[in-house]
Order: structure tokens, then C-alpha cells, then sequence
């Protein structure tokens, strides 16, 4: 009789790869050491954690909610911790008075701005380890933009980090001697780029601006190019300004790699760019706009009229695998949730809530980082 040990193991390869999240794919490799061989190989390990990697959108185990609430006396700044449903992983990061600047490869960087320049440190949630980074050289005071990865790969003992300043833009590594600080490039006309991480694309990191465009951020070269977006958002209205975001949606075949889109946001018009080719900033093409957002949304409303939308304000708000979320607030202070399906656009309520005082919100999501390796120990 046949059983799965005379499956080959190129076959076996090919269906390890269906495996979504590196969850399943440890749990897999942990199975028999048939399984943990045609994952882990010296030969063919790297090449295939590689390979799945690039298959599979990141795995998303939970949110963090940075949280402004203003009012005559003070602002309260509270991380919310909102765990996936599917991978409820980890507890969340034990901190107070702490703001959430980015998320990337397992690791979160945390930036205190009651002071300035503001405290810095980086957190691996999997583990609780913290690592606290110096301040840059004059201690210039300035902001974060990004976590980098490090010498091929990202730990909380090899990363790096973005920081952009007045005197210009530096990085900090953890892998360098000394305070690991080094200046990238002196103030110049582009440096306003250096701002809000809209997401990252084989392993570059996409920016937007204050003019309204897109840059990349190569990872290994650190210099950026601009990203060729076909807009038909008249950007020029005031007063809303443009802000951007990527989403990573499943391929529609396991073995194809995922589909990446950018959202555009004006108001409350959006567009929706897809990915068709790679390269450094790639080919994007327009798939779809909605010109006003609460007219679209009119029909899935229901009760009293200051629930309606009218002069809203939109925001994405989280982003999922194939998902991403709106959050629209009206004038008469009504904030509505919608989930986006980025495969066919379409828009469902999520939630509709009074929006009491000031309050302000910027999520991050944090993903589960595919191994860049395994070791497989001899049984």
C-alpha cells in the first residue's frame, strides 16, 4: 500500500507551498522528518522558504490603534491591542505613554514624542524583548518613518531604522558598532517624501508625501524613485490632502504570487491601483474610483438623517489580506466602518458609532514574518 512517504519530495514541495501562514508551515515541518527534509534541506530550504514567502501575503495576527483623545486639560495616548480572530497570537506590548511608529518583519518600533528628540525603542511582541536605541547624533530632534531590514534579514538584534530630521535623513543600525547612526543624504527638495509609510513591496518601502505622490525606498540601495500612479483624482482640491495605502491580496492561484494594490485617498474620493508588473515602483494601472463615497454608501444607511453621510472625511484604517477598512465621519460627528473587498470592491458596514470629542486614531498592522530559514535537527 502507498502512504505519504513515497510521495517525491518535488511533489511534496508542491503542496507544502499551498501552506499560507509560516504557523502551518513550522507545524508541517515539525510533522516527520520526511516533511522537516523537504522544508529545511541545506540544499533547498533557503530557496524554498524563499519561494513561499513571495507566494503568500503577509500573515495578519492583529492591529495596533494608536488613540488620541483631546480635551481641555490633557491627550491620552493608549495602544489598543486588537488581536486577529484567526491567529490570536502573543500578548500585547506592556507600555503607557508610547506611540506605535511602524511595524515590519515581527518587530514594532515605539517612539515616545513627550520629549525631544523623542525616546525610541524597538519591540518583539513573540518574545517581550526590548531594545532601546540611542538618540541620534546632536539629538536632533525629528520623527520616525520606517523599520528597515538588516544585513539580508530582520531581528531585534539586526534591524534598522528610518529617521528623517531637519538636518536630513539618518538610519540607525543595531548591527553597527559605536551608537549605529549614520547620515544618508543632506536636506534637499525631496526630503518632505519622508513621511507616512503607505506599505512595502518586495521588501521596499512605498512613502507618501505632502505633494500628493509616491516614492520607494529601495531597501538595499536606500535611494528612492518615484512611483508612476495614473491618477484621475484632481489633486489640487483643497483642502483635503492625498494619502496612500497598500494592500497584499491572496493570488487567485496558491502557487501564483499575491495581488498588491494601492489605495488613493482624496476626501471622499478613492482610486484603486493594481500591480501588473515588478520592478523598482513596478506598473500600476487604474481598476476602479468611486467619486463620492457617501453616495455609494447611501444605499447600505439606515436610520436618522445626521447618520448620513454628507462632507465626510475618509481614512483607511487597517488593512487585511484582500481587506481593507474605512473609517468615514460625517459632519454631525456619525463615524461609519467599511470593509473594502479589494478583488471586487465591494463595500459592507462594518460598524456606525457617535464619535465623541477629538478623538483620533492610526492603526498599524502587525504580520507574522516567514522564516528565512529552518534547521533541521537529526531525529
Amino acid at each position: 500500500p502507498r502512504s505519504i512517504h513515497d510521495v517525491p519530495d518535488d511533489l511534496l514541495r508542491q503542496i507544502l507551498l499551498r501552506l499560507d501562514s509560516p504557523l502551518w508551515l513550522l507545524r508541517a515541518a515539525s510533522a516527520c522528518r520526511q516533511f522537516r527534509c523537504a522544508v529545511a534541506s541545506a540544499d533547498s530550504g533557503r530557496a524554498f522558504l524563499r519561494l513561499a514567502s513571495s507566494l503568500h501575503p503577509p500573515v495578519v495576527i492583529r492591529h495596533y490603534h494608536n488613540r488620541w483623545h483631546h480635551n481641555c486639560s490633557s491627550s491620552v495616548r493608549p495602544i489598543a491591542f486588537v488581536p486577529s480572530p484567526s491567529s490570536p497570537l502573543a500578548p500585547p506590548i506592556d507600555v503607557t505613554d508610547w506611540e506605535v511608529a511602524d511595524c515590519h518583519g515581527g518587530l514594532v518600533v515605539l517612539c515616545d514624542r513627550q520629549n525631544s528628540p523623542p525616546n525610541l525603542s524597538v519591540c518583539d511582541p513573540l518574545t517581550r524583548r526590548y531594545q532601546g536605541i540611542p538618540h541620534p547624533p546632536g539629538k536632533r530632534a525629528g520623527f520616525v518613518v520606517a523599520l528597515l531590514d538588516g544585513d539580508g534579514k530582520i531581528s531585534i538584534s539586526n534591524f534598522r531604522v528610518l529617521y528623517y530630521c531637519f538636518h536630513g535623513v539618518c538610519v540607525f543600525s543595531a548591527a553597527d558598532g559605536g551608537d549605529g547612526w549614520r547620515f544618508l543624504r543632506p536636506p534637499s527638495a525631496g526630503s518632505n517624501y519622508m513621511g507616512h509609510v503607505a506599505g512595502r513591496v518586495d521588501g521596499s518601502i512605498y512613502l507618501d508625501s505632502l505633494t500628493g505622490n509616491v516614492r520607494v525606498l529601495d531597501n538595499v540601495s536606500l535611494e528612492l524613485s518615484e512611483v508612476c500612479l495614473p491618477f484621475g483624482i484632481d489633486k489640487s482640491k483643497a483642502p483635503w490632502r492625498s494619502a496612500f495605502t497598500v494592500v497584499h491580496g491572496a493570488g487567485a492561484n496558491p502557487t501564483w504570487p499575491p495581488s498588491t494594490w494601492i489605495i488613493h485617498v482624496h476626501g471622499e474620493e478613492l482610486e484603486f491601483f493594481r500591480r501588473v508588473r515588478g520592478g523598482i515602483g513596478g506598473e500600476w494601472v487604474l481598476e476602479h474610483s468611486i467619486p463620492k463615497l457617501s453616495e455609494v454608501a447611501r444605499g447600505l444607511q439606515a436610520g436618522c438623517p445626521e447618520k448620513r453621510l454628507e462632507r465626510t472625511v475618509v481614512h483607511v484604517i487597517a488593512v487585511g489580506t484582500g481587506i481593507a477598512v474605512l473609517s468615514a465621519r460625517n459632519h454631525c460627528r456619525w463615524r461609519w466602518l467599511f470593509s473594502v473587498n479589494m478583488d471586487t470592491k465591494e463595500l459592507q458596514v462594518v460598524r456606525q458609532q457617535k464619535a465623541y470629542g477629538g478623538t483620533e486614531e492610526r492603526t498599524f498592522t502587525y504580520t507574522l514574518p516567514w522564516p528565512q530559514f529552518l534547521r533541521a535537527c537529526p531525529s
